[in-house]
């Protein structure tokens, strides 16, 4: 085989196994190995990186503390951490002054919204469901496969664009694209989990569902769950699964 058609089959190769691993974007069947199994990003550095985001956060956002909504989330947070997976992390629950109905997470830390606390009021189980949520995807290691799907990613692209920066913008969409898909899923893995935990510690699963309904009843009246909409599945979609493993729960019993 000459040194030509090697290189062509090379590139070949590269673009079927960079479309697999960014969502499918081709029709192959060629198998690929989980991210989880790459193991590329050490713990260590997972919450390095997490250390990292917590200070860009609480640089721009002001932490609200000492107040019983601050305490209230640093108790449930404890909670959740108990029963997970990965108790022993050094966890950091706080509260952040933004009016938006919003909730995140990096690893060892998770943010509620001051807009989130008054949009549950005073349901402890709604709220309680929302910091469930977030401690599941650093239970799942989402964030460190993610980390490891960019350096991955990262990779072939570089080798697939040799610095052609045309190609260069479509194989970004393209990874932007799979990404969003992934964190979806995770979303999805995190409600799993986050009904687990709340079955674990005396809370009812049922709060989160009545957070998604206000989400729904919230939803085109403005910009203040804007953010959630787009990083989120559809709120009818999380309900009807949670309500089905409640029930699978329930039956089990």
């Amino acid at each position: 085989m000459n040194t030509a058609k090697r290189s062509s089959m090379q590139r070949v190769k590269l673009l079927a196994a960079a479309a697999l691993y960014l969502g499918g974007v081709a029709v192959l069947t060629i198998p690929a190995a989980p991210a989880r199994a790459l193991d590329l990003v050490s713990e260590r550095q997972e919450l390095e990186a997490g250390r990292q985001a917590s200070q860009q956060v609480e640089s721009k956002y002001r932490v609200i503390t000492g107040t019983r909504e601050a305490r209230l989330v640093e108790q449930i947070g404890r909670r959740m951490a108990s029963v997970s997976g990965r108790r022993n992390l050094p966890w950091r629950f706080r509260v952040i002054q933004d009016p938006s109905v919003n909730a995140f997470s990096v690893p060892g830390y998770v943010y509620i919204h001051t807009g989130l606390l008054n949009a549950v009021g005073g349901d402890t189980d709604a709220l309680a469901g929302v910091i469930a949520h977030e401690v599941a995807h650093t239970d799942a290691k989402h964030s460190k496969e993610q980390m490891e799907k960019g350096a991955v990613a990262g990779f072939l692209g570089s080798l697939i664009t040799r610095g052609d920066q045309r190609k260069a913008g479509w194989f970004n969409i393209v990874g932007n694209v799979a990404l969003l898909k992934f964190s979806r899923d995770d979303e999805f893995e995190a409600d799993r989990l986050a009904v687990r935990y709340m079955q674990r510690t005396g809370y009812d699963p049922n709060g989160m569902i009545r957070f998604f309904q206000k989400l729904q009843k919230q939803e085109g009246r403005g910009n203040q769950v804007t953010n959630w909409f787009r990083t989120h599945p559809n709120s009818g979609d999380r309900i009807a699964r949670i309500r089905g493993q409640i029930r699978q729960g329930s039956a089990r019993r």
